[in-house]
């Protein structure tokens, strides 16, 4: 049986198109910065982003990691959502490599309420002396699209307002922008007016993009130069990694537009599990990732993961009753309608036995 695998959008294989452009990729030591392909990369990423400049790090943890190590000195505090992944998977890199102090904030929708952060200690007015007893925030952090949270959308209006705030209290504005694209597509604006907020930005080029590593952090020029020294510091130095870069200026010259393909196939899905009985909320299937909660007279959900699997329909081990599905390039809307056949075959074989 045909597996159909939800689990992530980083399971994507390249292209035939991508893999051509990858055997032709022009190569040097990016060391000196002689790679011609990386060079095109980053050029290309600054100006779609509207940056001073870019630079081509391993993976979006990397990206992570250096932005803030560039920008925020030891011993200072950020302010990171509770269910993000920088706070929750980069293995705690924020207090072992950066020595930051975290302050995870909830983040409903993938939002800070920013009433809440105006009277939140220990930020709650600008210019208060703040006790020499706490770390001094310095960095406010955010993930554009937020994947905990279902894959939210946080728009410029928003990212605005969050500037704002930041500005007023001296903090460095960071976006893990891991799929920025995506929320890019959904909002339908320019990258370059989505990132005019945001002092440093990292995304993926190895989740909806397609390519197979890699991934870019953008800001002005002096942080970048920063965060290049960070990055030979945590091996992150490349040599003739041309062929991956040239992976990454395709997936953003010819995978953008068809991230609407994405969404479509998430919200097909997401009113498809409704139908058979799974709780989603429709309104908040904005990008491509579809939450869906299983009712009390289905399976327990580690009972209902392991017919999944067996049925070869694939999602990550549930969290509580919860299981999220991904939608990538490699799922055609044929796939989300034999996964729909396949689940329903299961809720169907459920209730038949109750």
């Amino acid at each position: 049986m045909r597996p159909i695998d939800f689990r992530s959008d980083t399971l994507t294989t390249p292209c035939k198109a991508m893999r051509t452009h990858m055997a032709a990729a022009e190569v040097g030591d990016d060391y000196y910065r002689e790679d011609p392909s990386i060079r095109a990369l980053e050029d290309y990423t600054a100006e779609l982003l509207g940056k001073e400049a870019a630079l081509f790090v391993l993976s979006g943890t990397m990206g992570n990691l250096l932005s803030v190590r560039a920008q925020v000195p030891p011993g200072s505090a950020a302010l990171v959502s509770s269910s993000s992944h920088l706070h929750l998977n980069e293995t705690g890199h924020l207090a072992s490599i950066c020595g930051i102090t975290s302050y995870p904030m909830a983040t409903p929708d993938g939002r800070y309420p920013l009433s809440e952060l105006e009277k939140t200690w220990p930020i709650s007015s600008p210019g208060q002396r703040p006790s020499v007893l706490n770390p001094r925030l310095k960095l406010i952090a955010i993930e554009n699209t937020h994947n905990g949270e279902g894959g939210r959308c946080l728009d410029l209006a928003y990212l605005q307002d969050l500037r704002c705030f930041a500005n007023a209290r001296s903090l460095t504005f960071h976006m893990d922008g891991a799929r920025f694209f995506n929320a890019v597509v959904s909002l339908g604006v320019k990258p370059s007016e989505l990132a005019a907020p945001l002092q440093s930005i990292s995304f993926c080029l190895s989740k909806g993009l397609g390519a197979p590593g890699g991934a870019m952090i953008a800001g002005d020029r002096d942080f970048i130069e920063e965060a290049r020294h960070w990055r030979q510091m945590v091996g992150g130095g490349m040599r003739q990694a041309g062929v991956l870069a040239a992976a990454g200026l395709f997936a953003l010259q010819q995978n953008v537009n068809r991230l609407a393909d994405d969404h479509a196939n998430a919200m097909r899905l997401a009113q498809g599990l409704c139908s058979l009985g799974l709780v989603v909320d429709l309104p908040a299937i904005e990008t491509n990732i579809v939450m869906a909660y299983l009712p009390d007279h289905l399976p327990k959900p580690d009972k209902f993961h392991e017919i999944l699997t067996r049925e070869a329909v694939l999602v990550l081990p549930p969290k509580g009753n919860r299981l999220r599905f991904a939608t990538h390039k490699d799922l055609s809307t044929d796939d989300i309608d034999l996964a729909l056949s396949r689940i329903g075959e299961i809720v169907n074989r459920d209730r038949r036995f109750q």
